[in-house]
Protein backbone atom coordinates (compact mmCIF):
# COMPACT_ATOMS: atom_id res chain seq x y z
CA UNK A 1 0.00 0.00 0.00
CA UNK A 2 1.52 3.37 -0.99
CA UNK A 3 2.09 5.97 1.66
CA UNK A 4 -0.56 8.67 1.85
CA UNK A 5 0.26 12.12 0.54
CA UNK A 6 -3.10 13.81 1.07
CA UNK A 7 -2.58 17.31 2.59
CA UNK A 8 -4.99 16.68 5.48
CA UNK A 9 -2.59 14.06 6.85
CA UNK A 10 0.36 16.44 6.94
CA UNK A 11 1.13 17.86 10.41
CA UNK A 12 0.67 21.59 10.85
CA UNK A 13 2.72 23.67 13.30
CA UNK A 14 1.31 23.87 16.81
CA UNK A 15 3.59 26.68 17.99
CA UNK A 16 4.79 29.88 16.36
CA UNK A 17 6.90 30.84 19.40
CA UNK A 18 9.04 28.70 21.72
CA UNK A 19 6.54 26.59 23.69
CA UNK A 20 6.47 26.33 27.46
CA UNK A 21 7.07 23.03 29.21
CA UNK A 22 3.38 22.69 29.91
CA UNK A 23 2.59 23.23 26.24
CA UNK A 24 5.11 20.61 25.14
CA UNK A 25 3.78 18.18 27.72
CA UNK A 26 0.21 18.69 26.51
CA UNK A 27 1.24 18.09 22.89
CA UNK A 28 3.22 14.92 23.66
CA UNK A 29 0.49 13.54 25.91
CA UNK A 30 -2.06 13.69 23.13
CA UNK A 31 -0.76 10.20 22.41
CA UNK A 32 -2.99 9.10 25.32
CA UNK A 33 -5.87 9.42 22.86
CA UNK A 34 -4.41 6.47 20.96
CA UNK A 35 -5.80 3.28 22.49
CA UNK A 36 -4.88 0.88 19.70
CA UNK A 37 -3.01 0.71 16.40
CA UNK A 38 -3.14 -1.74 13.52
CA UNK A 39 -1.26 -1.98 10.27
CA UNK A 40 -0.87 -4.71 7.66
CA UNK A 41 1.55 -2.61 5.64
CA UNK A 42 4.73 -2.57 7.73
CA UNK A 43 8.18 -3.45 6.42
CA UNK A 44 11.10 -4.13 8.76
CA UNK A 45 14.69 -4.15 7.58
CA UNK A 46 16.95 -6.04 9.99
CA UNK A 47 20.58 -4.91 10.29
CA UNK A 48 20.49 -3.58 6.71
CA UNK A 49 20.54 -7.19 5.52
CA UNK A 50 17.00 -8.50 5.05
CA UNK A 51 13.58 -6.94 4.76
CA UNK A 52 10.39 -8.63 5.91
CA UNK A 53 6.76 -7.60 5.46
CA UNK A 54 4.86 -7.68 8.74
CA UNK A 55 1.53 -7.08 10.42
CA UNK A 56 1.52 -5.02 13.61
CA UNK A 57 -1.19 -4.69 16.25
CA UNK A 58 -1.03 -2.89 19.60
CA UNK A 59 -3.55 -2.18 22.35
CA UNK A 60 -2.94 -0.57 25.71
CA UNK A 61 -1.04 -1.20 27.76
CA UNK A 62 1.26 -4.10 26.95
CA UNK A 63 -0.61 -5.96 24.23
CA UNK A 64 1.50 -6.11 21.09
CA UNK A 65 1.87 -8.46 18.12
CA UNK A 66 4.20 -8.38 15.12
CA UNK A 67 3.97 -11.32 12.74
CA UNK A 68 5.54 -12.24 9.42
CA UNK A 69 5.89 -15.37 7.35
CA UNK A 70 7.89 -16.33 4.29
CA UNK A 71 6.56 -19.06 2.00
CA UNK A 72 4.99 -20.76 4.99
CA UNK A 73 8.32 -22.23 6.13
CA UNK A 74 9.93 -19.31 7.91
CA UNK A 75 8.49 -16.63 10.11
CA UNK A 76 8.62 -14.29 13.05
CA UNK A 77 6.07 -13.91 15.83
CA UNK A 78 6.89 -11.20 18.36
CA UNK A 79 4.29 -10.40 20.98
CA UNK A 80 3.39 -9.23 24.42
CA UNK A 81 0.44 -9.22 26.78
CA UNK A 82 0.01 -7.90 30.31
CA UNK A 83 1.91 -10.86 31.81
CA UNK A 84 4.61 -11.95 29.36
CA UNK A 85 6.35 -11.44 26.03
CA UNK A 86 7.84 -13.75 23.42
CA UNK A 87 9.85 -13.89 20.19
CA UNK A 88 9.14 -17.05 18.22
CA UNK A 89 11.47 -17.57 15.26
CA UNK A 90 10.81 -20.27 12.68
CA UNK A 91 13.20 -21.12 9.85
CA UNK A 92 12.81 -24.46 8.10
CA UNK A 93 13.25 -27.15 10.74
CA UNK A 94 14.71 -24.69 13.26
CA UNK A 95 12.29 -23.21 15.80
CA UNK A 96 13.50 -20.98 18.64
CA UNK A 97 11.49 -19.01 21.17
CA UNK A 98 12.65 -16.29 23.54
CA UNK A 99 10.23 -15.82 26.40
CA UNK A 100 9.89 -13.94 29.72
CA UNK A 101 7.37 -12.75 32.21
CA UNK A 102 7.54 -8.94 32.35
CA UNK A 103 8.10 -8.83 36.11
CA UNK A 104 11.02 -11.29 35.90
CA UNK A 105 12.63 -9.65 32.87
CA UNK A 106 12.43 -6.19 34.42
CA UNK A 107 14.25 -7.55 37.49
CA UNK A 108 17.17 -8.84 35.39
CA UNK A 109 20.30 -6.69 35.73
CA UNK A 110 22.21 -8.44 32.95
CA UNK A 111 20.36 -8.65 29.63
CA UNK A 112 22.73 -10.24 27.11
CA UNK A 113 20.11 -10.99 24.43
CA UNK A 114 17.52 -8.19 24.57
CA UNK A 115 18.05 -4.88 26.44
CA UNK A 116 14.31 -4.09 26.54
CA UNK A 117 11.10 -6.04 26.02
CA UNK A 118 9.37 -5.80 22.61
CA UNK A 119 6.73 -3.47 24.07
CA UNK A 120 9.37 -0.69 24.06
CA UNK A 121 8.90 -0.58 20.29
CA UNK A 122 5.63 1.26 20.93
CA UNK A 123 7.54 4.19 22.43
CA UNK A 124 9.96 3.99 19.53
CA UNK A 125 6.97 4.24 17.17
CA UNK A 126 5.79 7.49 18.74
CA UNK A 127 3.42 6.55 21.58
CA UNK A 128 5.21 8.46 24.34
CA UNK A 129 4.00 10.25 27.45
CA UNK A 130 5.70 12.93 29.52
CA UNK A 131 5.41 13.37 33.29
CA UNK A 132 6.95 16.73 34.18
CA UNK A 133 7.40 15.56 37.79
CA UNK A 134 9.98 13.04 36.55
CA UNK A 135 12.25 15.57 34.83
CA UNK A 136 15.83 15.18 36.04
CA UNK A 137 17.18 18.36 34.46
CA UNK A 138 16.05 21.50 32.73
CA UNK A 139 15.10 21.21 29.05
CA UNK A 140 18.06 21.45 26.69
CA UNK A 141 17.71 23.27 23.37
CA UNK A 142 20.09 21.70 20.87
CA UNK A 143 21.97 23.44 18.09
CA UNK A 144 19.45 22.10 15.59
CA UNK A 145 16.61 23.72 17.56
CA UNK A 146 15.14 20.48 18.90
CA UNK A 147 14.44 20.24 22.64
CA UNK A 148 15.69 17.43 24.88
CA UNK A 149 13.50 16.40 27.82
CA UNK A 150 15.10 13.85 30.16
CA UNK A 151 13.06 11.97 32.76
CA UNK A 152 13.72 9.28 35.35
CA UNK A 153 11.91 5.98 34.73
CA UNK A 154 11.68 3.65 37.74
CA UNK A 155 12.34 -0.09 37.49
CA UNK A 156 13.06 -2.97 39.93
CA UNK A 157 16.80 -2.66 39.23
CA UNK A 158 17.03 1.13 39.57
CA UNK A 159 16.10 4.22 37.64
CA UNK A 160 16.47 4.36 33.87
CA UNK A 161 16.75 7.73 32.16
CA UNK A 162 14.77 8.47 29.01
CA UNK A 163 15.39 11.43 26.76
CA UNK A 164 12.70 12.61 24.37
CA UNK A 165 13.91 14.86 21.58
CA UNK A 166 10.93 17.05 20.71
CA UNK A 167 10.21 19.26 17.73
CA UNK A 168 9.27 22.63 19.32
CA UNK A 169 7.32 23.65 16.22
CA UNK A 170 5.11 20.58 15.83
CA UNK A 171 5.16 19.20 19.38
CA UNK A 172 5.95 15.58 18.46
CA UNK A 173 9.03 13.49 19.24
CA UNK A 174 11.80 12.94 16.73
CA UNK A 175 14.13 10.79 18.82
CA UNK A 176 13.98 8.64 21.96
CA UNK A 177 17.00 7.53 24.00
CA UNK A 178 16.94 5.07 26.90
CA UNK A 179 19.82 4.55 29.36
CA UNK A 180 19.99 1.90 32.07
CA UNK A 181 20.75 2.69 35.75
CA UNK A 182 24.51 2.60 35.01
CA UNK A 183 24.10 5.24 32.31
CA UNK A 184 24.69 2.83 29.42
CA UNK A 185 22.65 3.53 26.29
CA UNK A 186 20.49 0.46 25.69
CA UNK A 187 17.95 1.62 23.09
CA UNK A 188 17.26 4.55 20.82
CA UNK A 189 14.92 5.46 17.99
CA UNK A 190 14.88 8.09 15.26
CA UNK A 191 11.43 9.06 13.98
CA UNK A 192 10.49 10.77 10.74
CA UNK A 193 7.73 11.12 8.09
CA UNK A 194 5.09 12.02 10.66
CA UNK A 195 1.43 12.02 9.67
CA UNK A 196 -1.45 13.66 11.50
CA UNK A 197 -4.50 11.72 12.71
CA UNK A 198 -7.31 14.15 13.39
CA UNK A 199 -9.41 11.59 15.31
CA UNK A 200 -6.79 11.55 18.09
CA UNK A 201 -5.29 15.03 17.45
CA UNK A 202 -1.85 13.46 17.30
CA UNK A 203 0.93 12.83 14.77
CA UNK A 204 2.67 9.47 14.37
CA UNK A 205 5.98 8.73 12.62
CA UNK A 206 5.81 6.42 9.62
CA UNK A 207 9.57 5.85 9.41
CA UNK A 208 11.40 4.64 12.53
CA UNK A 209 15.01 3.54 12.89
CA UNK A 210 15.63 1.57 16.09
CA UNK A 211 18.87 0.45 17.71
CA UNK A 212 18.83 -2.10 20.54
CA UNK A 213 22.08 -2.60 22.42
CA UNK A 214 22.12 -5.74 24.64
CA UNK A 215 24.90 -6.26 27.17
CA UNK A 216 26.33 -9.41 25.60
CA UNK A 217 25.38 -9.47 21.93
CA UNK A 218 25.74 -7.48 18.74
CA UNK A 219 23.87 -4.26 18.03
CA UNK A 220 20.42 -4.91 16.57
CA UNK A 221 19.14 -2.33 14.07
CA UNK A 222 15.56 -2.22 12.81
CA UNK A 223 14.43 0.13 10.06
CA UNK A 224 10.61 0.19 10.28
CA UNK A 225 8.37 1.69 7.61
CA UNK A 226 4.59 1.96 8.08
CA UNK A 227 2.44 2.77 5.04
CA UNK A 228 -0.74 3.43 7.03
CA UNK A 229 -2.39 2.87 10.41
CA UNK A 230 -5.88 2.06 11.57
CA UNK A 231 -6.30 3.92 14.87
CA UNK A 232 -8.65 2.97 17.73
CA UNK A 233 -10.60 0.42 15.71
CA UNK A 234 -9.47 -2.82 17.33
CA UNK A 235 -12.51 -4.98 18.08
CA UNK A 236 -12.79 -6.25 21.64
CA UNK A 237 -13.12 -9.83 20.38
CA UNK A 238 -9.65 -9.56 18.85
CA UNK A 239 -7.95 -9.62 22.25
CA UNK A 240 -7.25 -13.35 21.82
CA UNK A 241 -4.49 -12.47 19.35
CA UNK A 242 -2.31 -11.42 22.29
CA UNK A 243 -2.05 -14.96 23.62
CA UNK A 244 1.38 -16.57 23.34
CA UNK A 245 1.52 -19.10 20.46
CA UNK A 246 1.75 -22.82 21.10
CA UNK A 247 5.44 -23.46 21.91
CA UNK A 248 5.42 -27.18 21.14
CA UNK A 249 8.51 -28.05 19.11
CA UNK A 250 10.33 -24.81 19.92
CA UNK A 251 13.65 -24.60 21.73
CA UNK A 252 12.85 -22.15 24.53
CA UNK A 253 15.09 -19.66 26.32
CA UNK A 254 13.60 -17.87 29.33
CA UNK A 255 15.11 -14.37 29.34
CA UNK A 256 13.65 -13.69 32.77
CA UNK A 257 15.76 -16.39 34.39
CA UNK A 258 19.17 -16.05 32.75
CA UNK A 259 21.79 -17.16 35.25
CA UNK A 260 19.20 -19.17 37.18
CA UNK A 261 17.57 -22.51 36.63
CA UNK A 262 14.98 -21.68 33.99
CA UNK A 263 11.49 -22.76 34.99
CA UNK A 264 9.26 -23.19 31.97
CA UNK A 265 5.71 -21.94 32.71
CA UNK A 266 2.96 -24.54 32.79
CA UNK A 267 1.46 -23.51 29.47
CA UNK A 268 4.85 -23.86 27.78
CA UNK A 269 5.98 -27.32 26.70
CA UNK A 270 9.45 -28.51 27.80
CA UNK A 271 12.13 -27.54 25.29
CA UNK A 272 13.53 -30.10 22.92
CA UNK A 273 17.14 -29.11 23.44
CA UNK A 274 19.41 -27.78 26.17
CA UNK A 275 18.90 -24.02 26.80
CA UNK A 276 22.61 -23.52 27.28
CA UNK A 277 23.17 -24.60 23.69
CA UNK A 278 20.91 -21.89 22.25
CA UNK A 279 23.11 -19.23 20.69
CA UNK A 280 22.66 -16.40 18.23
CA UNK A 281 25.01 -14.75 15.81
CA UNK A 282 24.37 -11.05 15.58
CA UNK A 283 20.62 -11.11 16.22
CA UNK A 284 18.26 -13.77 17.63
CA UNK A 285 16.89 -14.64 14.18
CA UNK A 286 20.22 -14.57 12.32
CA UNK A 287 20.19 -17.32 9.70
CA UNK A 288 16.43 -17.93 9.83
CA UNK A 289 16.07 -17.68 6.05
CA UNK A 290 19.13 -19.68 5.13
Amino acid sequence: MPRRSIPEFQPTPLFTAPPTLDQLSEAINRSRNVQSLQSSSVTVNVNNERTINTNVTWAREKRFRLTASVAGIAGVDIGSNDEEFWMAIRGGLTKNMLYARHIEFESQVDRPVLPVSPIWLIQAMGICELDLNRLVQQPVTRADGLVELTTSESSPIGNYTRTLVVDPKYGFTRQVFLRDPTGRLVANAQQSKHEYYSSVQSSLPHQVKVQLIPSGNSLLELDISIASYVVNSLASDNMTQFVMPNPNGYSIQNLGQIGQQANVPQHVAPPQSNHSQVSYRGVPWDGMYR
